[in-house]
């Protein structure tokens, strides 16, 4: 009997601690409001990576690009996941896509650059396989 209840505390933990980490990406996206879709750009990773796929190669390079000849001040990303993983993993995996990106823009000049990983949460039902491997990324001046 006290190793159910053992489990079921650590179950209980892990619920607790994936509901803190949607709390917090709710709470980053609260001010991206501002932020237009018509200046939005995606790009693929490879599978369990933060490697992008070569045709996200010349997307990230045009992004990159756009930000310096228009002088963009604000740069936000949003890095997701497939399904395969653990939801902990996909949301770790998806902060790493998302500071990945962020650091390869840096170099471009923008003023700020905002991240959240949403992991597979957040438009999975929308996107599976590589277009659910993606990094949004939306520019303002």
């Amino acid at each position: 009997m006290k190793v159910k209840t053992i489990l079921f505390s650590i179950a209980m933990v892990t619920l607790l601690g994936a509901c803190q980490t949607m709390s917090e990406y709710g709470d980053k996206m609260k001010g991206w409001a501002k932020f237009e879709d018509d200046k939005k750009y995606v790009v693929y990773f490879q599978s369990n990576s933060t490697a992008l796929t070569e045709s996200s190669e010349g997307t990230l390079y045009d992004v990159m690009q756009k930000i310096r000849q228009d002088k963009v001040g604000k740069v936000r990303v949003v890095a997701y996941t497939d399904s395969k993983g653990s939801p902990k993993y996909n949301q770790q995996l998806s902060m790493r896509r998302a500071e990945s990106i962020k650091k390869r823009l840096s170099t471009s000049g923008a003023d700020a650059i905002d991240v959240a990983g949403a992991g597979e949460t957040a438009g999975a039902s929308s996107a599976s396989g590589e277009k659910a491997r993606r990094a949004e990324i939306f520019l303002n001046k």
